[in-house]
């Protein structure tokens, strides 16, 4: 058998391969919430709590130890020239007309003419991507504006994409936004015409991770997953597959396998192209290469590589959603300085949504 084997006719990895090599040693953590041996007490759902499967890194960590930093923090003039690049009319600024109306920055692209659309990526694309980065990161303990070892910040997820931003602990360790009914499924619940994730009765999201009840995209891709991982155990149950830990089980394998299959095949040739994908899967990887058990997530990707993610966000978004029959629009802008947190950056993401 040759390497190019498992390669098809378009030079694309093929799913068997995928499966076979990355799907399996991924999702292993994925599925060790329902192995728990007690039940513990249940937590807040707006607070995390980190939990990460034996012989998996709980720190983030650094790939290039050697490299020194680009300016020390107590570098004279340093701050003052971060905010400058920052300011509204410095290079960050991407002249986004934010005091025009939502709909108005979407439908007319003069409105950004400095902050073109990218042809290659949907809408979707931009939040795909933050629900990945959830996937893998969570921060809670490193101040702004004070050196930190990246060894010692906690990250409150795993180092992989394994979907523990949806599962959590399993059904036993994060019982909350599983069906009390039948515990291999999710809860999904609606708000009116379309499906939406599990809420208490004063609207707090039962989500493993509360970024991902940030906004109305964000909140519909957790609950697309959640009806995925559902429809799973129909299908398989329809198998003859009865026991629920071996059908929760293998239901989360197979919903998190479609959710790396899709990351390959699909969001990571938008950015650094086909090519660039088959070669790492050929040859293997040449600079992040932990020892088998300590895989972590680089302070080089988490706080620098991945944050280009900021700058694809468009100035405004409209969502397929209604609430009496209008449009959702999501916008950074706001009287005054134009950024409704205050930052005085370029594209920003928001918080918040405004109907139109």
């Amino acid at each position: 058998m040759s390497e190019y084997d498992d390669v098809d006719a378009s030079g694309n990895y093929t799913r068997r391969r995928f499966l076979g090599a990355v799907g399996g040693g991924a999702v292993a953590v994925g599925t060790s919430g329902f192995r728990l041996p007690t039940a513990r007490a249940a937590p807040t759902p707006t607070k995390h709590v980190h939990h990460a499967a034996p012989g998996i890194t709980t720190h983030f960590g650094r790939m290039f130890e050697r490299m020194p930093p680009f300016a020390s923090p107590e570098r004279r003039g340093l701050e003052a020239a971060l905010v400058e690049i920052g300011s509204p009319g410095g290079i960050l600024d991407a002249g986004d007309q934010l005091a025009r109306e939502p709909a108005a920055l979407i439908t007319d692209p003069s409105l950004s003419a400095r902050n073109p659309d990218n042809p290659m990526h949907t809408a979707g694309t931009t939040f795909m991507g933050q629900f990945m980065d959830h996937d893998m990161t969570f921060d809670l303990s490193s101040p702004l504006g004070r050196p930190a070892s990246p060894t010692h910040s906690p990250n409150g997820r795993t180092p992989s994409f394994d979907l523990d931003s949806v599962y959590g602990a399993g059904p036993v360790g994060s019982p909350e936004p599983y069906d009390h009914a039948d515990r291999a499924k999710l809860k999904v619940e609606s708000g009116g015409l379309f499906e939406d994730v599990p809420r208490m009765p004063d609207g707090t999201a039962l989500v493993a991770d509360p970024r991902n009840d940030e906004h109305v995209v964000i909140a519909g891709l957790q609950a697309a997953f959640l009806l995925f991982h559902n429809r799973v155990v129909d299908r398989l149950r329809a198998g003859e597959t009865g026991d629920l830990l071996e059908v929760y089980t293998e239901a989360r394998r197979l919903t998190t396998w479609h959710y790396q299959w899709m990351i390959l095949r699909e969001f990571l040739p938008l950015f650094v192209g086909r090519e660039m994908v088959n070669d790492v899967l050929r040859r293997g990887r040449r600079h992040y290469r932990p020892r088998k058990g300590e895989a972590f997530i680089p302070v080089e990707f988490q706080a620098a590589a991945y944050r280009f993610g900021h700058s694809m966000v468009s100035p405004s978004s409209a969502s397929s959603s209604t609430s009496r029959n209008r449009p959702w629009i999501r916008t950074t802008s706001a009287a005054g300085s134009g950024h409704r947190d205050g930052s005085s950056a370029g594209r920003r993401s928001s918080t918040s949504a405004t109907g139109t």
